[in-house]
Parts: C-alpha cells; sequence; structure tokens
C-alpha cells in the first residue's frame, strides 16, 4: 500500500496543477509582467501568494480535516453560513464565472486566430458545444481522473509549455521597462490582488474534497496517508504553478519594448507566439491554451458536481449535475470573455477575503480550536467589509460612508479594508470566549 501511494503521488500533483492551472492562470501573469515591468519581481510574489500560497493552504486544510464536504470547514460559523458561503462560492467557479470562461479564453486565445472574419459568433457556439461534451464524458467518471488528467492530458499541457518558455528565456524579446500605474507605486499590494482572477483559493476547497474522492477511489482509505497524499502533491503542484507564474511574467514583462503594452492578455500571448514561431505559434498556443482550459473545466465540474451531490444527499445522480453544469456552462460561455471577466471581480473581491480567513482560521485550529466564539465575530466582520469591498471594486457610490471607510480604515482605498476588521474580530472573539469561561 505504501509503494501504491508513492507511485500516485506525481499522477495526484499533475491532476491538482491542471485543476487550477486554467484560463485566467495563463492570460493575467504575462499583462502583469507589461504592467509590473522593473517591479515584477516584487508583484509576481504577492500574485503568488494569492494564486499558489493560498490555495496550497486551502488543499492542506482540507486534508487536515479529512472531509469531502467543505462546509466543515465553515460550520463554527453557524452551517446555514456555512451552506450558502460553499453553494455561491460553487457556483462562482462553476457554471457562473470559471467553467464558461475556460471555453471562452481557449477559444478567444488559441482558436479565434483561425476564424474567417465574419464567423466569430457561430464558431464560438460549435467549439463551446464540443469543449462542453468532451468536458462531460472526462468527468462523468471521477474514479478516471486521476488517469485521464494526470498521466495523459497534464504531461501534454506542460510538454508543450515547456517549448514556449524555453524559447522566451534563451531569447528574450526586449529589455525590461518601468513599471505602470500602481504597479509603480503598490506593485505587492497589486500582485496580490490580480491573484484573485484566477480564482484558485476559492476552487481549493472544492479540489481538495475532489482529491480525496479521487485518492480513496484508487483504495487509499487509511486517513493519515490519504492527508498525506494530499499535503505532498498540493506543494508539488504549488511548486509548478509558481515556476510557470514567473516565467509567464518575465514573459509579459520583456515583450514591452516590441509589442507595447496590450491590454488583452489573450491576443498578448497570441502576438508572443507568433513572434517565435510565426504561423506554428499559433497551432502550439493552441493547444497549450485547450489542454490548460479543458483540464481546469473537468476538474472544477467533477468537484462543484460532487459537491451538490454530497450536500443536496444524492436527491440527484452525480452524472445528472455534472450533464446541468455542463449545458449551463456552454450557454453562459457565448456571452464573451470580456463580459465574463467584468462580471466576475467584484464578486470575487466579495468571496476571496472571506475565504482567505476561513483557511487561516482551519490551519490555526491549535490556537482557534475551531471555536464558534472565534469564528463568528471574525467572519461577521470579515464579510460586511468583504462586501463594502466588492461595492468598491463594482464602481458602485456608497457615498459618505465610501469617504468614512477610506479615510478611517487601513488599506481600504487599495481594496483590503477587511484586513482590520478580521484581525479586530479575532480579538473580539478572544475576549469573548476568556470572559465566557470566567
Amino acid at each position: 500500500m505504501a509503494n501504491a501511494s508513492v507511485t500516485l503521488i506525481l499522477p495526484i500533483a499533475l491532476m491538482l496543477f491542471s485543476f487550477f492551472f486554467g484560463a485566467g492562470n495563463f492570460i493575467f501573469p504575462p499583462i502583469l509582467g507589461q504592467q509590473a515591468g522593473d517591479n515584477m519581481l516584487t508583484a509576481i510574489v504577492g500574485f503568488c501568494i494569492s494564486g499558489v500560497g493560498l490555495p496550497l493552504t486551502g488543499v492542506i486544510a482540507m486534508a487536515l480535516t479529512r472531509s469531502d464536504n467543505p462546509e466543515t470547514m465553515v460550520n463554527p460559523v453557524h452551517p446555514i453560513y456555512a451552506k450558502a458561503l460553499i453553494v455561491i462560492t460553487s457556483l462562482t467557479i462553476g457554471p457562473f464565472f470559471a467553467i464558461p470562461r475556460t471555453a471562452a479564453v481557449s477559444f478567444d486565445t488559441g482558436i479565434l486566430a483561425f476564424i474567417p472574419a465574419g464567423w466569430e459568433s457561430n464558431a464560438l457556439m460549435i467549439y463551446s458545444f464540443l469543449f462542453f461534451c468532451m468536458t462531460y464524458f472526462l468527468a462523468v467518471n471521477p474514479s478516471k481522473i486521476i488517469d485521464n488528467i494526470g498521466k495523459i492530458l497534464t504531461p501534454m499541457l506542460l510538454l508543450c509549455l515547456g517549448i514556449l518558455i524555453t524559447f522566451v528565456v534563451v531569447s528574450p524579446m526586449g529589455a525590461v521597462q518601468p513599471a505602470n500605474g500602481e504597479y509603480a507605486s503598490i506593485p505587492f499590494f497589486k500582485g496580490f490582488q490580480e491573484g484573485y482572477n484566477t480564482m484558485d483559493l476559492l476552487a481549493s476547497l472544492l479540489f481538495g474534497a475532489a482529491t480525496i474522492n479521487a485518492i480513496e477511489a484508487k483504495g487509499i482509505l487509511n486517513q493519515r496517508l490519504l492527508t498525506k497524499l494530499c499535503i505532498y502533491s498540493g506543494i508539488i503542484a504549488a511548486v509548478f504553478l509558481a515556476v510557470i507564474y514567473a516565467s509567464l511574467t518575465y514573459m509579459g514583462a520583456s515583450s514591452v519594448s516590441m509589442m507595447g503594452l496590450t491590454a488583452n492578455g489573450g491576443q498578448l500571448l497570441s502576438n508572443i507566439t507568433n513572434h517565435y514561431f510565426g504561423w506554428y505559434g499559433k497551432v502550439i498556443l493552441a493547444l497549450i491554451i485547450f489542454f490548460a482550459c479543458l483540464t481546469t473545466s473537468i476538474g472544477v465540474t467533477s468537484s462543484v458536481s460532487g459537491y451538490f451531490n454530497v450536500v443536496f444527499k444524492e436527491k440527484m445522480q452525480y452524472d445528472r449535475y455534472v450533464a446541468a453544469i455542463c449545458i449551463f456552462s456552454f450557454v453562459v460561455s457565448n456571452v464573451g470573455l470580456s463580459k465574463l471577466i467584468q462580471f466576475a471581480i467584484p464578486v470575487l473581491c466579495i468571496l476571496y477575503p472571506i475565504t482567505i480567513v476561513v483557511v487561516l482560521l482551519n490551519l490555526g485550529n491549535a490556537i482557534f480550536h475551531r471555536d464558534s466564539k472565534i469564528y463568528r465575530p471574525c467572519m461577521f466582520f470579515t464579510t460586511v467589509f468583504a462586501i463594502f469591498d466588492g461595492l468598491r471594486a463594482s464602481g458602485t457610490d456608497i457615498g459618505y460612508v465610501g469617504e468614512l471607510l477610506g479615510t478611517y480604515v487601513p488599506l481600504y482605498n487599495i481594496g483590503f479594508g477587511w484586513i482590520t476588521p478580521c484581525l479586530l474580530g479575532i480579538v473580539v472573539g478572544m475576549i469573548w470566549k476568556a470572559t465566557s469561561k470566567k
């Protein structure tokens, strides 16, 4: 059993990596590199903390709970709050935003270059239909996910990525330029917020649950061994992600002198691959994007379907959840990439701080002991101020309240107004706990 578990670590790590490395993971780091310029190192550290470190802690926290239901991590607040948070998160990283984005990104970045003018809408509809048919057939059997993704699709993705990154490192396009905008003044915080766009922390709780299920499907039921497999696989996946993010950021930073600033990450990647490989670059890029987005689509669809199957007491079969998510995502994906990203940002600014605090509270179990007296005030203050951050990100004018928060709440004006209230909530909870004992 021990030897079998060791041979599973790499396939599970590759499966986790491919779950995380999808649409946003590929298109956002090159744009970050262009904008951050000579501050790219500070910016990518911030990006990797929120886009790699926090998702890793989410997987570890789920492994430590040894539960296939993410609500377990939030139950100390209140079961209704836990269910509402995980359902909203599942819909956000699932059929509402992240899954449709996988089809939209892979089409815009990889396929669109081959489509004649005027055929874009029809081509997107046909492509997204085929894309979600493949997602359905590969996600409908969760016991085969490690084999299909970890042993077949992910190695293909890494091979294509490796070819592109090698050319960029060996033959850079130009010198790194000065930083722009907020990357010049607050590169770390700006990079940290850009990591929200990957949606990986939100997904990590469900991915952790899906990983536990996939390992159990391989016949490994020992809880300590299962936890170790999740943790070791998560660390390996995180290293892969960090290296690729840094490479993509450098790719963007070295492209400015030749290509100028580009607003669309997909277009920038298309220009870069065309520079190195000409027409063949379009094929390589299409393959990279396709494998990256398909594996993430399979992973998220499987994870969300598995969660709904558990939480609603198997009232509907797992494969029907998969089918429903694929059909809904097909419809939403035809809205277009730019609109999907625009709608998602305020929602992410609300959900990300809440999820960060949930994960950190669970990792600090030795201190907080899953005590509701600490969880409740902490999550109350965090949730309220995360909503204010979301309203700010959406451009909603909240009048005098916004001015008051900007004046008196530290970091509110750069999108981190939830940090101080979160710490205040922990202090209030510790006092509440101490006085209740007396």
